[in-house]
C-alpha cells in the first residue's frame, strides 16, 4: 500500500512564499507613494537607470535593470505609449537605442522626492541598521546565480 503524505507545510515558514509576499507588499507601498507621478516602481527603476546611461540599447539596459530582455521590452512599450521613453536607430542597425524623452526626464524629477519618501518609510519599518537587509539580499543573488 502506498503512503500518501498529509502533513501540509506551513506556508508561513516557506521563505520564498515569505519573501515573495514581502516583495509584493513593499512594490505596493513604493507604487503607493509614487501615484500622484503616474509611475509605478517598476517604471520608475527603469526610467532612473535610463537616466543615469544616458542611451542604451535594451540588451543593455535589461541587464542593468537586471530583467530579461522580453520583460523589459514589454514594460517600454507602456514606457513608450506614455511618451516617457523613446527609440532610436543605434549604429548597428539590427538594434534600437531607448532614450528618455523630456516628458520622462520630468516625471522622473517629479517622481524621485516620492521615492525618497518610500524609502524613508521602508527604513522606519526596516529599522536603521540595513546592512544585514542587503546581505541577505547579495547571498540570495549569488546562490540564485551560481
Amino acid at each position: 500500500m502506498m503512503r500518501v503524505y498529509t502533513r501540509v507545510m506551513d506556508m508561513d515558514t516557506c521563505i520564498c512564499t515569505g519573501l515573495r509576499q514581502a516583495a509584493f507588499d513593499i512594490t505596493e507601498i513604493y507604487d503607493s507613494y509614487l501615484e500622484p507621478s503616474g509611475l509605478k516602481i517598476t517604471m520608475f527603476r527603469i526610467l532612473r537607470r535610463l537616466s543615469a546611461a544616458e542611451q542604451v540599447s535594451i540588451t543593455e539596459l535589461a541587464v542593468i535593470v537586471g530583467v530579461d530582455r522580453s520583460t523589459l521590452g514589454r514594460n517600454l512599450r507602456v514606457l513608450e505609449r506614455m511618451d516617457l521613453v523613446t527609440f532610436e536607430e543605434a549604429e548597428d542597425a539590427r538594434s534600437r537605442t531607448v532614450v528618455l524623452t523630456a516628458l520622462g526626464r520630468s516625471t522622473l524629477e517629479k517622481a524621485t522626492p516620492l521615492w525618497v519618501k518610500a524609502q524613508t518609510k521602508m527604513r522606519s519599518v526596516l529599522g536603521r541598521d540595513l546592512k544585514p537587509v542587503f546581505e541577505a539580499m547579495t547571498k540570495i543573488k549569488h546562490t540564485a546565480e551560481a
